[in-house]
């Protein structure tokens, strides 16, 4: 049997929480609601034992990763970690602390969210940006949810190695 990408699980998960969540009656306003209840109500679905996502403890919500420098080489903040809306780690438990205390191990997944815009938040693709170039075995995504009546229910730019692909997916 074929292991299941991250890509195909962020995907799933992402539609399906657009489908039953955001096209409904749901009546979350804060993206902080709509993180916990993607993470838990659709992302758990997606762990099986042949995925990059198998086990529900790789799954962190507000969770430090090593900070990068931001525009023109500036650093993005004083601290050496930031912490990220959802992190998806490698093998159950990880964290981005390394043996002498110092944020330097990267995840398989950051997952940047925010509720109530009409787009995509350009500085976390620019962030996303930023990590998966020095961290390439990572992959970002950088999503807007809405609730229904804006035209837009959900978009999602992936991001890997430096690039990202507008409109990875659009619901």
């Amino acid at each position: 049997m074929q292991a299941v990408s991250m890509d195909d699980i962020i995907r799933r998960s992402l539609t399906s929480f657009a489908a039953e969540a955001l096209a409904s009656d749901w009546r979350g306003r804060r993206e902080r609601e709509a993180v916990s209840l993607f993470a838990f109500g659709h992302l758990l679905r997606e762990v099986r034992a042949e995925g990059a996502l198998y086990d529900p403890a790789q799954i962190t919500i507000e969770f430090p990763v090593p900070q990068v420098t931001g525009r023109d080489g500036v650093p993005a903040s004083t601290k050496s970690q930031v912490c990220k809306d959802l992190v998806i780690w490698s093998h159950p438990g990880m964290t981005c602390w390394d043996e002498a205390g110092k944020p330097t191990v990267p995840p398989a997944a950051i997952l940047e969210w925010k509720f109530g815009l009409p787009t995509v938040y350009e500085p976390d693709v620019e962030w996303l940006q930023a990590f998966t170039k020095l961290y390439p075995e990572t992959v970002g995504y950088a999503i807007t949810a809405n609730r229904p009546g804006g035209g837009l229910l959900l978009e999602c730019v992936r991001v890997a190695e430096g690039v990202a692909e507008r409109e990875w997916l659009r619901v």
